[in-house]
């Protein structure tokens, strides 16, 4: 099967606002896609559902992940967070937990019939940093861009009749920036908003929360360090990359931008014990 199609009808996936999380093309800039590649990635925590709604499906049964395709969406931010102070202030809640399980959640948008895939996060609220402290000790969802999709799901179908059922099984891993959706087992600092806090947000039958900008509100244990660090790009590599001086002062500041939030979070946490 081609890949052109589905990059087609993927790539306008996310749209990355300050506060909300979910589509609003308007607000999103498109940057380039990157190559596409292939790896194999194994089944990691995903159990099957029997949720099926008008606009919602939920068919984790029907995906493998073998020798899957890795899809890397790109996309630039509309707001930036580059503080701890700033994180705070745009979310309902700040906590730190731990992921206790993921499932494969597929939005079906009812106007177009293209799917739009999100890792369904159950997780378990340690501490709360900010907001309704009567939420610690408590499981809470989280729908985190980017997961598992089919062909069929993502409207292949319709688009392109000639597929054959196998093709229209094929599986996607769509990452967004290249980040990976978060794993069973992840502990995390989580910057979240409730679902009504965006006009984005699609109805669910069940209440959920999202990051706000994405993984910019996500901020994993580094075991090594004993820090909360959110995922970035690779620094290494953009300097050695860096042509001239203004390019090298670039990254640099970013990496000072990256190291002073992480510190700042890892702060957050550390005072709230």
């Amino acid at each position: 099967m081609k890949i052109k199609p589905i990059l087609f009808g993927l790539l306008p996936m996310f749209i990355l606002t300050g506060c909300g999380s979910i589509g609003n093309e308007s607000q999103i800039e498109e940057q380039e896609k990157k190559n596409n590649h292939t790896e194999s990635v194994s089944h990691k925590d995903t159990s099957n559902s029997s949720l099926e709604e008008k606009n919602l499906v939920d068919n984790n049964k029907e995906i493998s992940v073998d020798n899957t395709t890795i899809i890397e969406t790109q996309a630039s931010f509309v707001v930036k967070y580059e503080n701890a102070r700033e994180l705070v202030d745009d979310s309902e809640i700040a906590v730190e937990g731990v992921v206790v399980s993921t499932e494969n959640y597929v939005h079906i948008d009812k106007e177009t019939a293209q799917g739009y895939p999100y890792t369904k996060l159950t997780f378990k609220i340690n501490q709360v940093l900010n907001g309704d402290p009567s939420l610690e000790g408590s499981e809470i969802l989280i729908l985190e861009e980017g997961g598992y999709i089919t062909a069929e799901q993502d409207g292949m179908d319709e688009k392109f009749p000639d597929l054959t059922e196998e093709e229209l099984k094929e599986t996607y891993l769509i990452t967004l920036n290249g980040h990976k959706p978060s794993s069973k087992g992840d502990e995390m600092v989580a910057f979240l908003n409730g679902y009504g806090k965006s006009e984005t947000d699609f109805k669910t039958d069940f209440d959920y929360y999202s990051f706000i900008g994405a993984y910019q509100a996500k901020f994993d244990y580094d075991k090594k360090s004993s820090k909360y660090m959110r995922p970035a790009e690779n620094f290494d590599v953009m300097l050695k990359q860096a042509r001239t001086k203004t390019d090298k002062t670039f990254v640099e500041e970013e990496v000072e931008v990256e190291g002073k939030v992480n510190e700042e979070v890892t702060k957050l946490v550390n005072e709230a014990r």
